[in-house]
């Protein structure tokens, strides 16, 4: 007998039929309020720099705290794309920078090709909306991350140097021992 069928509840979907992830009003809401309030000022220069071709080359200022993208004429920034949901995602900006929230979109919304709900966004990172993607400035973030902030990689570049030297140490130990005998 299933466990559905002994009186349990079945397992809780967070996931629609195509992956897509199902959130009721009030998860969203409380999602865009985790976000953050409307009372950070932005950065007059951070902005969305179009990459895909439907928006290659265009630039969209973010000069509102809150900025919603979508489909739909009431949108802040509307995108026409037939992938973009009529209020897919909302961009807030408060004390501690910015942030993206995806608003029950059907096709999601990704930054740097990982799916998110609730996200910060940095400067250089890639956001797509369905499939319609943009590139992240925000020069005042840059400029002030610019000293401190380093890539993961950065921080281990000195790892592949280690791994060789061990391994040239290694070899010449295994020719002094073979020419010692």
């Amino acid at each position: 007998m299933s466990e559905e069928g002994k009186g349990n509840k079945p397992a809780k979907r967070d996931h629609g039929p195509q992956g897509t992830h199902v959130f009721s009003r009030d998860e969203v809401d409380k999602l865009v309020d985790e976000a953050g309030s409307s009372d950070g000022a932005p950065s007059t220069r951070a902005q969305l720099k179009g990459v895909s071709v439907e928006v290659k080359g265009r630039e969209f200022p973010l000069g509102g705290a809150r900025l919603v993208i979508g489909r739909a004429s009431s949108c802040d920034i509307i995108l026409s794309d037939s992938s973009v949901s009529s209020e897919h995602a909302r961009i807030n900006h408060d004390a501690t920078g910015w942030r993206v929230v995806n608003l029950l979109s059907t096709n999601g919304t990704f930054i740097n090709d990982k799916r998110i709900s609730s996200e910060p966004l940095h400067h250089g990172d890639r956001i797509r909306f369905g499939r319609v993607e943009f590139l992240f400035q925000d020069p005042d973030q840059a400029r002030t991350a610019g000293a401190s902030h380093t890539s993961p990689k950065a921080g281990r570049s000195w790892l592949p140097w280690a791994l060789a030297g061990t391994v040239v140490a290694i070899v010449v130990a295994i020719v002094v021992l073979v020419n010692l005998f």
